[in-house]
């Protein structure tokens, strides 16, 4: 069962002016109980749906959508007890040029509803100009590209695909001198600000890399909801430990924001420094009853 903050905080909460620890402790409440929303975007048949299957637990395909069409948007639930975090999936593109201008005005409508978009293209694909035209129609339309995170998928695919180790899950030297070189062609098309990683859901190749890059490319406000949600085996030391900081830096600006709204003495700011550096390693040592 997860602890609540306020009880977790209960030694620094006695120490702080009743306002600042409510304030604080309000607002630590709501990044705690937040519920991340992340899109899924990229072209029909890029493999979108297993990569969300292999990532998430329970995975989302097994939760009802609210729309069953695969020409509409379908959003998934993924629950943790009384946690919740929402997959968008969205159609995808390169179907018809009508489809495709229809579903380009979808993707712009909800850029700014998520937390993260994942943008998935098939590691195998020759041609990517579908999902370049795509991608820079929301960045002109106001899209951060911050908040895109491009993935290569089904790695396992790439030529030579009869080479791919299927005793140990792995490409192939030459594949994973072509997979390298589809890396740095994508990181050169879509000037990614966060590293592009090919993976194959089917073959579990990649997952804990792409699982760390997902971490650190997501907004310290919904990376440690999204941790909770991820697989088992996917939350690694490394995972924890990045959704770990980033949460103790978020709540760092919390406190010095609710400091900032009160007017306080001198010799009091002075204190609320020491209890501030003693409520951040609170936080860090009771973020895995958190999260």
């Amino acid at each position: 069962m997860i602890r609540q903050p306020e009880q977790n905080f209960c030694p620094l909460k006695s120490r702080l002016p009743d306002a600042l620890s409510q304030a604080v402790l309000a607002r630590i409440r709501q990044r705690v109980d937040y519920e991340p929303v992340i899109g899924i975007m990229g072209k029909t048949g890029a493999g979108k749906s297993s990569l969300c299957n292999t990532f998430f637990s329970p995975p989302p395909a097994r939760v009802d959508a609210v729309s069953g069409c695969t020409r509409q948007v379908q959003r998934y639930t993924v629950s943790r007890g009384q946690h919740h975090l929402h997959i968008v999936d969205f159609p995808g593109i390169a179907e018809t040029p009508e489809r495709d201008l229809s579903y380009r005005r979808l993707y712009q409508a909800w850029s700014e509803k998520l937390d993260l978009i994942v943008w998935v293209l098939k590691a195998d694909d020759r041609a990517w100009s579908d999902d370049i035209r795509s991608y820079r129609e929301l960045i002109r339309a106001g899209a951060d590209p911050q908040r895109f995170l491009f993935v290569l998928s089904q790695a396992d695919k790439t030529e030579p695909c009869r080479e791919w180790d299927l005793l140990n899950h792995r490409p192939s030297s030459r594949q994973h001198k072509n997979l390298q070189a589809k890396a740095a062609l994508a990181d050169s098309l879509f000037s990614s600000p966060h590293p592009i990683i090919a993976v194959s859901a089917s073959e579990n190749y990649n997952l804990h890399r792409w699982a760390e890059a997902l971490i650190l490319a997501l907004p310290a406000h919904s990376s440690s909801a999204v941790s909770r949600h991820l697989a088992p085996d996917l939350r690694t030391e490394k995972v924890k430990n990045a959704a770990r900081e980033g949460f103790v830096r978020l709540s760092g600006e919390i406190f010095d924001d609710a400091v900032g709204t009160l007017c306080l003495s001198g010799l009091l700011m002075s204190r609320l420094s020491q209890l501030r550096r003693k409520f951040l390693s609170v936080i860090r040592a009771t973020w895995h009853l958190l999260f």
